[in-house]
């Protein structure tokens, strides 16, 4: 069984966690889902606590690792020694992804340079600033690490997880009981788009 990781810290913005953790949650017998973080429980923007299953330092043994987001939790998190350097995540034998504000701390990690990258577009000119090539895209996947820009795009983010690890299947098994009424299809043909659509093309060598 798989072990999907997500990484939290106090300030996270409650619709990226919770929607994620919903997701994943509808298919059990295929990974363990881990909260991660410094502390026993974390806070959300909205004040909701949150109790994690195990310290940020095990991230670094989970097949698939998640950050969130946070307007005021990321800038605290990049600012946090101990969190960052609690963090050490591997490409090469991980799934990484971030949600909005996330792709702060991957970049930050060193594990963006050189690759393109998508978050919320409120946060787009904090992140090219630092150095970044910042994507208008709701999903952008480079190799094993993938970026979401917005709260919705959870779903692609998760999607993307479900058919790295299964297939297709697996993936609109996940997201079947999510899609609103009269528009299943609709929504699978965008989720299915957006996630082909996000892979970058390796420059050549």
């Amino acid at each position: 069984m798989y072990t999907v990781a997500i990484v939290l810290f106090d300030a996270f913005t409650d619709i990226d966690f919770f929607l994620m953790r919903d997701i994943f949650g509808r298919l059990p017998q295929h990974w363990n889902v881990r909260v991660l973080g410094t502390k026993s429980e974390h806070t959300s923007t909205l004040g909701l606590s949150v109790t994690t299953d195990g310290e940020l330092s095990e991230a670094s043994e989970a097949d698939v690792v998640l950050i969130t987001s946070g307007y005021k939790g990321v800038p605290a998190a990049l600012n946090d020694d101990a969190f960052m350097k609690a963090l050490s995540l591997n490409p090469n034998h991980q799934l990484i992804g971030s949600i909005c504000a996330g792709s702060f701390i991957l970049y930050r990690l060193g594990l963006l340079g050189g690759r393109q990258l998508t978050t919320h577009p409120d946060a787009k000119p904090a992140l090219e600033a630092m150095g970044a090539e910042v994507q208008d895209q709701p999903l952008v996947i480079d190799g094993n690490i993938a970026t979401a820009g917005g709260c919705l795009s959870a779903l692609y983010l998760t999607g993307w997880v479900a058919e790295r690890l299964f297939d297709t299947n697996v993936r609109r098994e996940m997201h079947r009981q999510l899609l609103p009424a009269g528009q299943a299809a609709t929504y699978e043909a965008l989720i299915e788009e957006t996630i082909q659509s996000a892979k970058v093309t390796p420059l050549p060598t």
